[in-house]
């Protein structure tokens, strides 16, 4: 039986390579199910995932290894933090934290530990965020200064959103990238930026997960694929659980 993990591969491991370098896990890391997204922060050599059932932010030291507890847990009521299983990402440059939480987006200084309140919260009619509408992966570019997020519209299908990096309150997105000439045809699952080209990647899931099943996304769940799309900059551009698959994480080289 698979366990709650996260797995460090050597980048350039093949199939003739399959045995990780580390394996953070057990109960000490605070990880449980429902891991659906993680990121490194390079410059600060730091993992950063989600608890969705403890409603926390779990931060480890890049170089963790076995049951190593998290360096940080952003987690309580001042939080505001509910469901924030999906969307993340780290702003190395302004030190900054972003966190994809139902009908909103939550922004921590990037070192919060503990009870502490956002910086800035995106929330109201005008982000076309609702219950009907909600934000699920999320990527920041800190050199053209946008927040790029994606969502899955019930009956509609997905669709991205951008938004200015240091928007706040009920502002509306600065562009929105959706219809039948995007080839969003499922759940956008994840989403990377490549900011010296402008470029938003995105990777597409079927049907999502049960809360997604029966919505026009759904319909896709037979083709899985990715897409890229080219965005200039100047336009679009912690606790128990049940078992979970193993979430893999990068390694530098070597």
């Amino acid at each position: 039986m698979a366990f709650p993990q996260i797995a460090a591969f050597a980048r350039m491991a093949d199939t003739s390579d399959l045995v990780p370098k580390r394996v953070i896990a057990g109960a000490a890391t605070k990880m449980s199910r429902a891991m659906h997204d993680i990121q490194y922060d390079e410059v600060h050599d730091e993992i950063v995932i989600a608890n969705t059932f403890a409603q926390a932010i779990l931060t480890y030291r890049g170089g963790a290894d076995g049951e190593e507890p998290p360096i940080r847990v952003l987690q309580g009521p001042r939080t505001q933090l509910q469901s924030s299983d999906f969307g993340m990402d780290v702003d190395p440059v302004h030190d900054e934290l972003f966190v994809a939480d139902p009908e909103s987006i939550l922004v921590f200084p990037r070192t919060a530990h503990g009870d502490v309140p956002p910086l800035r919260i995106i929330r109201g009619p005008k982000t076309q965020f609702n219950r009907q509408s909600k934000p699920r992966a999320l990527a920041v570019d800190p050199i053209n200064n946008v927040l790029v997020i994606s969502s899955q519209v019930r009956g509609a299908g997905g669709r991205i959103l951008i938004f200015d990096r240091a928007a706040h309150g009920n502002v509306a997105p600065l562009r929105v990238i959706e219809g039948p000439n995007t080839g969003f045809t499922g759940t956008i699952s994840h989403l990377r930026l490549y900011p010296p080209k402008g470029w938003i990647v995105t990777a597409l899931g079927g049907g999502g997960d049960q809360e997604d099943q029966g919505q026009a996304g759904g319909e896709g769940r037979d083709a899985p694929g990715k897409a890229a799309r080219r965005a200039p900059p100047d336009q679009d551009r912690a606790g128990d659980g049940e078992a979970s698959e193993p979430a893999p994480a990068h390694e530098r080289e070597g």
